[in-house]
């Protein structure tokens, strides 16, 4: 069963976060993933999205899910060229990693 974590972006959702989270960890079990956490990056972080890959690379996650596309910046290619599938909940859509990902942040030799 593949690994997958959350990504609530607290900028993004607002006062829906707690929501969000929910709605987030219930699309990511609906789907049958081993669903391990979810990520809610501090406010004052300059790289929201690079925070939750440093976190997924660590973690040998597999997919990562979102509430929406906006909270990857309206740009899917940001966790799939990084070696992560990604699923939105609304819409219900998933974006494949790309097949020229390359080592994830985190991973490798030391």
């Amino acid at each position: 069963m593949p690994k997958a974590i959350g990504l609530v972006r607290n900028d993004v959702s607002g006062p829906d976060a707690l929501r969000h989270a929910d709605a987030v960890r219930r699309h990511a079990l609906a789907l049958g993933y081993r669903y391990v956490y979810t990520v809610r990056p501090p406010v004052d972080v300059d790289d929201p999205i690079g925070y939750v890959l440093a976190i997924a690379g660590g973690l040998e996650i597999e997919v990562i899910v979102v509430f929406d596309l906006e909270h990857v910046d309206n740009r899917p290619a940001l966790v799939c060229d990084a070696g992560f599938d990604l699923e939105t909940v609304c819409p219900q859509c998933t974006w494949a990693r790309s097949a020229q990902a390359g080592p994830r942040v985190g991973a490798g030799a030391a």
